[in-house]
């Protein structure tokens, strides 16, 4: 025997009940389903009839019908199932269906609800079972990082950093494509760290080549154009390294950024997951103009050379670029 109905005192399913098509379907479903009256062993499904429509106008609600018979739950919807505007079943079948007399459609529409309903319970099912948030908020396990972890190739247990897991995840989808973009790199730092962000590329490195790299006559390797023949004894590159600028910035925040600080680790981490590994990078701070204060001499003072300490006898009207350092690769 069935207890009584669960959903008297809830508002929502109250209004469910008097406006279903105000709601979505699988909504609606997921909703009716928390029956405290059901037993353990009895399917969901079991309490519910997936009827069929036969409806041929574009649908403006999921939901046609919803009625409760018998201690049941009877919905129509029209999103899914063998006949209708989105059923599986050719539009003429279900125009004949129509055109058919009361007693043949009613016998029809029975014996199709047959396979209508376990068709629409299988679709609720791998709907809740492939919605990622649904999952997430019905099981409270995080189970969901990993799948969204592989649209990228990342592996959190290779990578050991639990607190940068959710940021990869949350942006699998910029970090799919096999070249990294300036556009990708500067929207998950901007999100991340919340202040404007500039990312400029192809930053002149000039190198010194080694007495056995020159290119010099009667050498012991022959000199091949394009491939081990240098002119001079210094070469440029301008494909190996990046900056990255960040502000401007108060105070509290640019110190924060400053060499193995907090942000400036977790920036390092976020750059070298993200990044090429052969990339270097250094990185720019931009201090707010009216956060640049004069040198003095304090125990608690906690500017550096080069970093946050000024010479000054007026107050600047531009913010300061002048902080720089490798965050990766050799030091500046």
């Amino acid at each position: 025997m069935q207890s009584e109905r669960w959903w008297q005192d809830s508002s929502v399913t109250a209004e469910l009940f008097t406006k279903p098509k105000s709601f979505e379907f699988i909504q609606a479903t997921r909703l009716l389903r928390h029956d405290s009256s059901r037993t353990a062993s009895s399917s969901w499904s079991d309490h519910f009839k997936f009827e069929t429509s036969f409806n041929l106008n574009f649908p403006a609600t999921e939901i046609e019908n919803l009625e409760l018979t018998d201690e049941r739950i009877y919905i129509t919807n029209l999103i899914v199932g063998l006949t209708g505007i989105q059923g599986a079943l050719p539009y003429t079948y279900t125009n004949k269906i129509k055109q058919a007399p009361r007693q043949q459609r009613a016998e029809t529409k029975e014996f199709l609800s047959l396979f209508n309903h376990k068709l629409t319970a299988q679709y609720i099912d791998s709907s809740i079972t492939y919605n990622l948030p649904i999952r997430y908020e019905i099981e409270h396990k995080n189970d969901y990082l990993d799948i969204l972890h592989a649209l990228n190739g990342y592996v959190r247990s290779q990578h050991q950093q639990a607190d940068l897991d959710e940021y990869f995840a949350e942006f699998s989808g910029l970090m799919q494509g096999q070249n990294n973009t300036v556009h990708a790199l500067k929207t998950m730092l901007a999100c991340i760290f919340k202040h404007e962000i500039t990312i400029k590329e192809f930053v002149q490195e000039s190198f010194k080549l080694a007495s056995d790299q020159l290119t010099t006559l009667g050498g012991s390797l022959p000199s091949l154009l394009g491939v081990n023949t240098f002119c001079g004894e210094t070469i440029q590159q301008i494909d190996g390294k990046i900056e990255i600028q960040i502000g401007p910035l108060k105070r509290q925040q640019y110190l924060s950024f400053l060499p193995n600080q907090e942000l400036s680790l977790k920036l390092k981490k976020l750059v070298e997951t993200w990044c090429s590994p052969t990339l270097s990078i250094d990185l720019r701070l931009i201090l707010d103009e009216s956060e640049i204060q004069p040198i003095f001499l304090t125990h608690k003072n906690q500017s550096g050379l080069g970093q946050g300490s000024f010479l000054i006898s007026r107050q600047p009207k531009v913010h300061s670029h002048e902080t720089c350092y490798s965050l990766i690769g050799e030091t500046i």
